[in-house]
């Protein structure tokens, strides 16, 4: 079978077959990287159900032996799983060494490609047939309070008329602007490249205005429907609507603040980049 080759639309004019397989080396190292990172977060996550299966007491021991039987061997897999990548990101380490030194290296004026980039748009690369890996793909992890906030105004705080449209109020008209400057913003620190290198042209992504409208269509994930019941009586009410958002918000017990997770936002972003880096 012929080596997977992503159809990129800024490789160097000039690349030659051995760098353009360097180049295809890099991301799949990061592909394996972030693969690592989802089976740990993975075998965590595994592991707190191991502890609270064992502390459960609703069920019987004869229960919790065949599902921690069940548990305990997807741990195992994931951790042999974990090992695989491991060892494949040992046997590219060069050769990733190699790209991103090359990629972000300075000119003689002190400019180049920033390596948090570069890393970045490997792993965008590196998550094209798995949407799972994406949401690790922005190198440092993601946050962007004014875009959450320019988002909520939108979706969450805005009025709707008798029809069911939004409410074109200022503040939202603000919102959209303020999310397609955020956006471009986002695009242009974080997914662009704009200085050559022996294994890339210049590339600067830019969004369309289908692109930033298919962002706030996917803002809003899902609802769920929230109840109180009496405990004395049994009567159940009806409590509220809990819009679900590609920003997720917890309080921390301990600072009384609010802690925000960002993860599905960055996913989504990563997923509508990714068309950009393509060949039309």
């Amino acid at each position: 079978m012929a080596r997977t080759t992503l159809a990129i639309n800024f490789f160097a004019e000039d690349i030659t077959v051995a760098l353009r397989n360097e180049f295809m080396d890099a991301v799949d190292y990061e592909a394996a990287s972030m693969n690592i990172q989802m089976l740990e977060a993975d075998i965590a996550r595994l592991n707190t159900q191991v502890t609270n299966l064992k502390n459960n007491q609703n069920k019987t021991e004869e229960e919790k032996a065949v599902a921690l039987a069940d548990l305990e061997q997807k741990i195992e897999d994931k951790t042999a799983a974990v090992v695989e990548f491991k060892s494949e990101t040992e046997r590219l380490q060069s050769v990733y060494d190699k790209v991103i030194t090359t990629m972000s290296q300075k000119n003689k004026d002190g400019y180049g490609n920033s390596k948090d980039v570069v890393r970045t748009v490997l792993r965008v690369l590196g998550s094209w047939n798995n949407s799972k890996l994406t949401k690790y793909a922005i190198i440092p992890a993601f946050e962007s309070p004014a875009l959450h906030d320019a988002l909520e105004t939108i979706h969450i705080l805005s009025k709707a008329d008798e029809n069911g449209a939004v409410i074109m109020s200022d503040d939202v008209k603000a919102a959209y602007k303020k999310v397609s400057a955020e956006l471009e913003t986002i695009i242009k620190v974080t997914f662009s490249l704009p200085f050559e290198t022996s294994y890339t042209s210049k590339t600067r992504v830019k969004l369309t205005a289908e692109d930033k409208k298919l962002l706030n269509d996917c803002y809003i994930k899902s609802f769920r429907n929230k109840y109180d019941i009496d405990e004395e009586t049994g009567k159940v009410s009806f409590k509220k609507r809990q819009i679900n958002t590609l920003v997720k918000g917890k309080m921390n017990k301990q600072t009384k603040k609010m802690e925000y997770d960002y993860s599905a936002l960055a996913s989504t972003i990563s997923e509508i980049v990714i068309k950009h880096y393509f060949a039309d």
